[in-house]
Formats: structure tokens, sequence, C-alpha cells
């Protein structure tokens, strides 16, 4: 009897290894760079359509080799407002190079958790971090700043098809997803917290009552005061709380407000350099 059940046991162990497919690390950072690239050429599409960002620069899109951190290649990075982000950020915007780099490692881990999604996401930041650095210096602080970069992310994307692909069972949050785990509540005061960045990457969507990603209206969310603060109260709760309202996102759409067409359009920006 002891035999048949060391049998079965060893017989479930090879069951289990045999459905383990090992993916060679080169393999992996081809598929992390096409998808990137697929991602990019959507986004570059947005960005060449909007009249805001239509004549500035298209920044290149690096991922990095592994081991390399955008930090550690960015002269100067340490001297700007998101010096708070630390080498935790996947995605960076080099001002000295003019380039959105990103952090291989990380962001292959931001693609486990997230999906295509999660990549989306993070290129879609570091642009709007771009769009950020094409203006006169900001005297926003560095919360609003950040939450200005998601909105702006969220504008880029909503031109384009990208959206999470579905997922069984469904995840509530899917969408806002990795906003919210952009960041521990540790950095709330630096870049926003997790529900302030989630509504600013769907306003940038076209999915709140915020008309869009201003100055004004940024500065307005760091500060929680949002014209459906329902909605605001709801992305506090996450994923994992049963009273989640589960239909107050998924059925989410662009929806139409004064001067405010679908998909949203990027802010004009007084003061560009």
């Amino acid at each position: 009897m002891r035999n048949q059940r060391g049998s079965a046991a060893l017989g479930a162990v090879l069951v289990t290894a045999s459905l383990l497919v090992s993916v060679a690390p080169g393999a992996a950072a081809a598929e992390l760079d096409s998808t990137v690239a697929s991602i990019a050429s959507q986004l570059r599409q947005s960005w060449k359509a909007d009249p805001a960002t239509a004549k500035l620069p298209w920044p290149a899109i690096n991922v990095l080799p592994a081991g390399q951190t955008p930090l550690s290649i960015c002269p100067g990075a340490t001297a700007t407002a998101f010096v708070a982000m630390g080498a935790q950020t996947p995605a960076l915007y080099c001002a000295a190079s003019g380039k959105v780099l990103l952090d291989r490692t990380r962001l292959a881990k931001e693609a486990s958790r997230h999906g295509e999604w999660g990549v989306v996401y993070w290129v879609g930041v570091g642009l709007g971090t771009a769009i950020l650095s094409n203006r006169s210096a900001s005297l926003q602080p560095p919360a609003a700043t950040n939450l200005q970069a998601n909105c702006l992310a969220g504008v880029l994307i909503g031109g384009t098809s990208l959206q999470p692909r579905p997922q069984d069972p469904p995840k509530p949050d899917q969408l806002v997803a990795p906003a919210n785990g952009a960041y521990g509540t540790a950095m709330a005061e630096q870049m926003g917290t997790r529900s302030q960045r989630s509504y600013a990457l769907l306003t940038g969507l076209g999915m709140t009552d915020l008309a869009g990603c201003s100055d004004e209206a940024m500065a307005q969310l760091a500060k929680d005061r949002v014209p459906d603060p329902a909605l605001l109260s709801e992305l506090a709760k996450g994923r994992d709380r049963a009273a989640f309202n589960t239909m107050a996102v998924m059925n989410r759409r662009c929806r139409r407000l004064p001067n405010s067409p679908c998909p949203r359009r990027l802010p004009s920006f007084t003061g560009q350099k």
C-alpha cells in the first residue's frame, strides 16, 4: 500500500512536471521586445493623431538589457521630480537622451501580473512623462505630476485599440490594476494614492466625470476632489474587498462631456519649451 502511494505521488509529480514548459531567456526577451514594439507602434499613431503632440518629437522607446535600470544609465535622472520612484519604476523618460527607458526585469514582472495590459500601462506612463517634459517647469506637486502622467497615458491608450484581454474568471479591477499596484502606500505623497492613480488612468480613457488631464484637474484629484467621489471611493476598495462594485468599473465606457470628445484629447499646455 505504501509503494502504491509512493508511485501515485511520483506519478503526480511527473504529470505536473510535464505541464511545465520552460521558456529560454532569449525567447522570453524577444517576446517582450516584440510586445513593446507592437504597443509602441499603436501609441505612436495616437501620438501623431492628437493635435497636442502631433508636432512633438516621438521619443525612442528602449527596453534595456537585463541588469540595467533606467536610473543607472540616464544622466541627471536623480535630479528629476521622479527620483522618488527610484529603481522601482519599470519606465522612466530620460530627458537627457529623449528616450523612454524600460526596465526589462520589472516590465517582465508587470507582464506576468497583468498580461500585455501591464506593458501597455507602463509604456503609456513613460510617454505621458515625455509629454510633460516638453513644457516649462511645472509648479505641480510630485503626486499631481505623476497623476497627470497617468491621465495622459490613458488619453494615448484611448486613441488605440489596446485594451485588457478578457480573463476567466473576470477581474473587476483589471482595467486599473497596473495603476493601482504601481507603487505602495508609502509612496502616496510622491506618486498619488492607489485610487487616485486608477482614477487618473480612467480619466484619460474618458471613463470619469472629470473632463481632462489639466494641471488644475490633477491638482484637485491629488486632494481627492473629483466630480464623482463615489467612483474614487470604489477604486480605493480594490479587488480583494467583497464590497468592490464590479459593475462600476468593468462596464465603464468613454462618456461624452462638454468640450470633451471620445476618445479624449491631450491638453494644450501653456508655456511649452
